[in-house]
């Protein structure tokens, strides 16, 4: 028989130990053969061996189990069976069924706090650094009875929905998981989780999410879409501008005077003035290099995406009107700009309203949820 020691196997009850060399249990028609072993035990370099209460290491299968009580109390732990849920408590005995908040219309127990957080630690693994700090214990809670008040809200129809969607969301994880070499379930069990579990942390994270965006309709993306235009909001404009960029500095890197930058300037201006093409110029002369070869022109860009001399002049300046030279960081602009108009509706009703249902979720979180809970106890 492999005497090798494979790991301690905690969770094992020994009971009563027979004192023989060789042991057997009957149950269920099987009969184990256990081989006791005088096992060395090395506790953070120091040996320790185990009292007679305590019970013998034995082999079994090839794999070596130590007493349960034993390891527990080395470490300086105290182990107790809870025989009402066939647990075995190692350390303090914690009541996962205490109320630790609640809130109108439902209670938040330890267990479900301590469930919620293994969740959040696997989805979010930076969370897991914080779990030990009092602001993050209260944002867990926050979020689970936000999650729970949301979801509950959700329609007929949404609900009716919901499965599917969490199917989706699961078998999607699969996959993921499954390139690496592992299983879900293995990798949920390395938190003491269950695939039941992430489930019904889908179901309530989901049907959240599903909740607040039933609450943002067209009308009033529409009517938020309609105050940006009439505001001249600059996030929905989007401009076709031609430029010819001279820059502050050579292509050796040395700085040029202002009477250099001027002359090179007045060169373009009257090569434009005489009618020569901007496109052609822009080729020659540019010294923009992702506009260049393409003479100079950015097509229906958002003008929010440049620095702002340049977006004012995107926003202000005539159609097909060659500007004075606009100075930014880069250097030396001369523009054009080709076209200008609004983004349609339709085209950003999509950020719009993730805006929007993001508004929704902040003045829920800040204000709502905490006018709904009556006792926050967090824990140890």
């Amino acid at each position: 028989m492999n005497d090798k020691v494979k790991g301690l196997v905690l969770g094992l009850s020994l009971g009563v130990m027979l004192t023989g060399s060789v042991a057997f249990a009957n149950g269920a028609g099987t009969q184990i053969e256990v081989y006791f072993k005088n096992l060395k035990y090395m506790f953070d370099g120091t040996e320790k061996s185990p009292t007679a209460e305590q019970g013998q290491g034995f082999v079994y299968n090839g794999t070596t189990y130590v007493p349960l009580r034993f390891v527990s109390e080395a470490l300086g732990k105290e182990v107790q069976w809870d025989g009402d849920t066939d647990t075995i408590w190692v350390g303090k005995k914690v009541d996962l069924s205490a109320v630790i908040a609640t809130y109108q219309g439902g209670q938040v127990t330890l267990g479900e706090y301590q469930k919620f957080v293994s969740v959040l630690g696997l989805v979010y693994p930076s969370y897991a650094q914080h779990e030990n700090e009092a602001e993050y214990k209260k944002f867990v809670i926050d979020q689970l009875v936000g999650y729970r008040l949301s979801a509950a809200r959700l329609t007929e129809d949404e609900r009716n929905s919901l499965p599917a969607l969490v199917d989706n969301q699961i078998n999607a994880v699969k996959k993921n998981v499954e390139t690496d070499g592992q299983t879900l379930s293995s990798l949920l069990g390395k938190s003491g989780l269950t695939e039941a579990d992430y489930r019904s942390y889908l179901e309530l994270a989901m049907g959240s999410d599903l909740w607040f965006k039933g609450q943002v309709t067209d009308e009033k993306a529409k009517a938020v879409y309609d105050q940006k235009v009439s505001s001249k909001d600059e996030s929905l404009i989007r401009a076709s501008v031609r430029h010819i960029l001279i820059q502050l500095k050579d292509d050796k890197g040395n700085t040029r005077t202002q009477e250099e930058l001027d002359k090179k300037v007045k060169e373009i201006q009257d090569k434009l003035k005489n009618g020569e093409d901007f496109a052609a110029l822009a080729k020659q002369y540019s010294e923009d290099p992702g506009s260049k070869d393409n003479g100079g022109l950015y097509t229906n860009a958002a003008v929010t995406d440049w620095v702002e001399p340049f977006k004012k002049a995107a926003i202000e300046l005539e159609l097909n009107k060659i500007s004075d030279p606009v100075k930014t960081d880069y250097g030396y602009h001369i523009m054009r700009v080709e076209s200008r108009s609004n983004v349609s509706f339709e085209d950003s009703k999509a950020e719009i309203a993730a805006n929007l249902k993001t508004e929704l979720v902040q003045k829920f979180m800040s204000t709502e949820v905490p006018s709904l809970m009556t006792k926050v106890d967090l824990p140890k």
